[in-house]
């Protein structure tokens, strides 16, 4: 099979790829394989993740490694949290619901009026987490690294994700760390839309779920991050209507 390698240090986040990544490659070496050149440190740790270059291949394959000392190989399944019966494993549990009354904001910078809830979450030991919502409407999530703020959803940005888990509900494989503040907006595909939601998170420890409360802003507040764009429209908007006239 034609594999694809990459090469990332100290973790792997398969909910953000890029992230830690040092090198990757498709097809360096013979027969559509991978090949690297890579300077290594002792005592760092290093993951090297195997795939293929396209979807569904499947295969056995073979490592080698060529250098001044012995490279110690062995298998992780760090992701695998997410694939563990959940009675297994340590959960938590968060129910809620979007009414009318919710804060709202522009999740997109685009349409206005989606209604959203931020949700505090404690991680006490680091690790991947699987985070699934569980709703009777199309969620929509996003997760924060130490703020969110409403009038830039793109500030602090760490993941998002929508209709992963099922048709209706999002799910993360997220590496988290203790100690830093993390914040999970739950929110929907479209604007306007309401209803009760939970989510159930699983992984090495418990993660403490609490609302989480910003303050009340103008859905419209994205627009005031684009103020050259607005600018040149309404002068598009004046000179048209000056040749009109």
């Amino acid at each position: 099979m034609d594999t694809y390698g990459s090469v990332y240090k100290e973790y792997f986040n398969p909910s953000n790829p890029m992230e830690n990544r040092l090198v990757d490659d498709d097809e360096s070496g013979q027969q559509h394989q991978f090949i690297f050149t890579i300077a290594l440190e002792t005592s760092i740790t290093y993951i090297l993740i195997v795939t293929t270059s396209s979807s569904n291949p499947t295969g056995a394959f073979s490592i080698f490694v060529s250098g001044p000392d012995n490279v110690d190989l062995k298998n992780i399944s760090s992701p695998s949290i997410i694939q563990i019966q959940y009675s297994l494993a340590i959960q938590s549990n968060y129910s809620s619901e979007l009414t009318t009354s919710s804060q709202t904001y522009s999740r997109d910078c685009r349409k206005s009026n989606y209604h959203y809830q931020a949700i505090r979450m404690n991680v006490v030991e680091t690790g991947y987490y699987a985070l699934i919502s569980n709703s009777n409407m199309n969620t929509f999530g996003n997760i924060y690294e130490h703020d969110f703020n409403p009038m830039n959803p793109f500030e602090n940005l760490q993941s998002q994700n929508y209709r992963s888990c099922s048709y209706q509900d999002f799910k993360f494989i997220v590496y988290l760390h203790s100690g830093p503040k993390y914040i999970l907006v739950v929110t929907t595909s479209s604007p306007n839309m309401t209803g009760k939601f939970s989510i159930l998170t699983s992984g090495p420890n418990v993660i403490t779920l609490n609302a989480y409360t910003t303050p009340k802003k103008s859905s419209y507040a994205c627009m005031t991050y684009y103020p050259t764009w607005m600018l040149i429209m309404i002068c598009s908007i004046i000179n048209l209507m000056k040749k009109l006239i």
